[in-house]
């Protein structure tokens, strides 16, 4: 918040400041360089100038270049520019001969003659600096105002894919699962109060713990056991699920409903209602350094379309968003004849 507050005030002071060194410069160069009294046309010329390059800098970053250059006009940009030099040199020339300014500094200074009387050289040098320095400052400005333009689009869109996420947890698992409960309490009234406190505690982190870019781990941690543990309620006797998950993690902040997608496509592709099945769900941390991977058996007939299907496809968008070169996602039959998927990701502190 503070540096957002002062940043304003920051550039308008290095603005000033940038400002009062060129004017120095031009108004005190010649006295300290040399010991002399230049005439009242010096002093007045400069500061003339010096007002004439600070309008020029503004007008040209401001209106020019946005209108030219940033929409991809570049021939009316060289025409201002053009003019720019062509009007800045008529009042150098109509200034010099009204008040014989340059003839005056060089009789003070000890110089016979003036190098040209119809072109000033110190004037189209300053013209030309302060037109580099403004136009790119311009496109700077507008480059950056692009990245955080886009930047923005790519964080909607990811929280949009988030919520296209949640969506897909949506009516039918907890449909289906306080079909399971309601069904459970009819042979254990403990085991279903203990999966109605789950659900209940899934809910919870939907819709408190997601809202925002980064959950923790240990609370996307929870909800995955929590997940796998109501899936174990309703499946039936020829699926054994097994998980490996470390009981102390180091907390790091993570996406929500990262690796949810993951299982859930276990579940959903991996489970024959009549032939013998297995998931298996490991996780190893390395400090920063996450591995996640699950294994389920593979039923070629229920794969056809690209295994994996939308939610596979929504994580890894959502990892090329916000871990860009950060993670590796690996997903196939292995030889063992399994379908697995590995992701690595380092989590930042």
């Amino acid at each position: 918040m503070a540096p957002n507050f002062f940043r304003p005030y920051l550039f308008a002071g290095l603005h000033i400041l940038g400002w009062l060194l060129l004017g120095f410069i031009m108004l005190f160069y010649i006295p300290l360089t040399w010991k002399v009294i230049l005439p009242p046309e010096f002093w007045l010329w400069q500061i003339i100038i010096l007002i004439l390059l600070i309008f020029l800098f503004y007008s040209n970053a401001k209106v020019i270049v946005p209108k030219t250059i940033i929409k991809n006009n570049t021939s009316p940009y060289l025409a201002w520019a053009f003019l720019t030099i062509f009007v800045m040199q008529l009042i150098a020339y109509l200034y010099s001969s009204q008040t014989d300014v340059h003839t005056k500094v060089s009789r003070v200074l000890g110089f016979t003659k003036y190098r040209n009387p119809y072109f000033d050289n110190y004037v189209f040098m300053l013209t030309l600096l302060v037109l580099g320095i403004s136009t790119s400052w311009a496109m700077l400005q507008y480059w950056q105002k692009a990245a955080q333009h886009k930047q923005k689009l790519e964080q909607d869109k990811t929280m949009a894919e988030l919520a296209m996420l949640k969506a897909q947890i949506n009516p039918h698992f907890f449909f289906n699962s306080l079909n399971s409960i309601y069904s459970l309490t009819y042979s254990n009234i403990e085991d279903s109060r203990n999966a109605l406190h789950t659900l209940s505690r899934m809910m919870r982190y939907l819709l408190y713990s997601t809202e925002g870019e980064r959950t923790t781990l240990l609370k996307e941690v929870e909800f995955l056991k929590d997940f796998i543990a109501l899936m174990k309620l309703r499946a039936n006797k020829k699926l054994n699920i097994i998980t490996e998950i470390p009981e102390k993690l180091n907390d790091y902040p993570i996406v929500p409903m990262l690796l949810l997608p993951l299982v859930e496509n276990a579940f959903k592709h991996g489970i024959h209602a009549t032939e013998k099945s297995e998931i298996i769900i490991t996780l190893k941390q390395n400090d920063t350094n996450l591995t996640f991977e699950v294994f389920n058996t593979f039923f070629e007939k229920t794969f056809n379309t690209e295994p994996g299907g939308i939610g596979l496809a929504n994580t890894k968008r959502r990892l090329q968003l916000i871990y860009p070169h950060k993670h590796a996602i690996n997903c196939g039959v292995n030889k063992d004849g399994k379908y697995e998927v590995e992701l690595q990701i380092t989590l930042e502190q």
